[in-house]
C-alpha cells in the first residue's frame, strides 16, 4: 500500500503512520515540485488540498482514498479527474477551538483598534482618548452552522452576546439563541452588530455574502470572515467598507490567495486582516492525527463505511 503525504510538515505525519502501520510505504513530500514517486502507483493521498491540481489526480490512476487534512474538500472535488469510486474523507470536527479563538481575535482587534494601539506602543505614546465598545449585550449573526460554529456560539455567549445562526437547516443548537433560514439572511443581518461568516466553499455558497447582505447591515456593524473567500462578493465588501456603509471588517480569508499586494483591503483603515492563519495552529497534527490513524486502520480492514467524515462527491 503506497501512501503519498503532500504537506509542508509531511514528515511528521509519515513518522506517525509508519509507527502505527509498519507495512505501509509512505512518501512524505512538502510540495508538488518535489514529487518523486510514480503517481500511478499511489493508493492513498493525504493532503490539505491547497496546491492540488487535476493533473496530479489524473495521473494517480490507482488512487483509492483521499484524506483531506482540512475540513474543506473543495480543492479535491473541483478536479474533473476525481473518480466517483475514490473515497474522500475530511478533518472535520477539529477546528472548533481554533475558529472560536480566531473569531475572538478578529472581533477584539476591531473593537480595540489594534493597529492604532500597536502604533502607539511603537511611538511610545500614552493614549487614553478613545473608549472601546463592549461585546456584551451585542448581537452576533453567524452564517453557517456546523461544529466550528457551535464552538464559536458558545464563546460568544460567554462574552454575554446574543447569538443568531443562519443555516439551510434551522434547528435548535447549543450556543445559539435563535436560528433563521438562509433565505432570510438579509433580515438576520439587519440585527447584527457582528456578522460572522464561516461558510464552506461550494457552489451553493459562492457569493452568498453580497451587496444585498452588506446593504442590510447597520452602519455600526462589523463583518468577520473565517469561512471561505469565495463565499463573499469582495467588490461589494470593498464598496461597503470604502463608503462606510458598515463599520469595518476582520478578514482571514479572501477570494484570491495570497491576497494581491495591490488589493485596497491592505490599506483600508477600517479593516484588520490576517493571512488565512485561522487553522494554522501549532497543535494541528495532534488534533487531526486520531482521525487519520483511525481512518487508515478502517481503510486497511476494508471497513470503508465506518471511516470518519466520509464525503459524497
Amino acid at each position: 500500500m503506497n501512501v503519498l503525504i503532500l504537506e509542508t510538515y509531511a514528515d511528521r505525519y509519515a513518522d506517525r503512520l509508519r509507527q502505527a502501520f509498519p507495512d505501509l510505504t509512505v512518501y512524505p513530500v512538502k510540495g508538488i515540485a518535489e514529487l518523486a514517486p510514480d503517481l500511478a502507483s499511489i493508493d492513498v493521498l493525504i493532503a490539505f488540498g491547497m496546491g492540488i491540481n487535476d493533473d496530479l489526480i489524473r495521473q494517480a490512476t490507482r488512487l483509492k482514498w483521499i484524506q483531506s487534512l482540512a475540513t474543506g474538500v473543495d480543492h479535491f472535488i473541483r478536479c474533473p479527474s476525481l473518480r466517483p469510486d475514490v473515497l474522500l474523507t475530511s478533518g472535520r470536527g477539529i477546528h472548533g477551538p481554533a475558529m472560536r479563538e480566531t473569531v475572538a481575535y478578529l472581533m477584539l482587534s476591531l473593537t480595540h483598534d489594534t493597529p492604532r494601539v500597536v502604533k502607539n506602543q511603537a511611538e511610545h505614546r500614552w493614549d487614553r482618548s478613545r473608549p472601546w465598545p463592549l461585546l456584551a449585550d451585542k448581537t452576533a449573526v453567524v452564517v453557517g452552522v456546523g461544529l466550528s460554529s457551535i464552538a464559536i456560539g458558545r464563546l460568544l455567549k460567554a462574552f454575554g452576546m446574543r447569538v443568531i445562526g443562519v443555516t439551510r437547516a434551522p434547528r435548535e443548537v447549543d450556543g445559539f439563541d435563535a436560528m433563521m433560514p438562509t433565505e432570510s439572511l438579509p433580515e438576520a443581518v439587519a440585527q447584527a452588530d457582528y456578522l460572522i461568516n464561516i461558510l464552506p466553499g461550494d457552489a451553493h455558497n459562492a457569493g452568498l455574502i453580497g451587496r444585498q447582505v452588506f446593504s442590510s447591515m447597520k452602519p455600526t456593524a462589523f463583518f468577520v470572515n473565517v469561512g471561505r473567500g469565495e463565499t463573499v462578493d469582495e467588490m461589494a465588501l470593498l464598496d461597503a467598507l470604502t463608503h462606510r456603509r458598515i463599520a469595518g471588517a476582520g478578514l482571514d480569508v479572501f477570494a484570491k490567495e495570497p491576497l494581491p499586494g495591490d488589493s485596497p483591503l491592505w490599506d483600508l483603515p477600517n479593516v484588520f486582516l490576517t493571512s488565512h492563519i485561522g487553522g494554522l495552529f501549532r497543535e494541528y497534527e495532534d488534533y487531526v492525527m486520531p482521525i487519520l490513524i483511525e481512518n487508515m486502520r478502517l481503510f486497511l480492514l476494508g471497513r470503508y463505511d465506518e471511516m470518519r467524515n466520509r464525503i459524497a462527491h
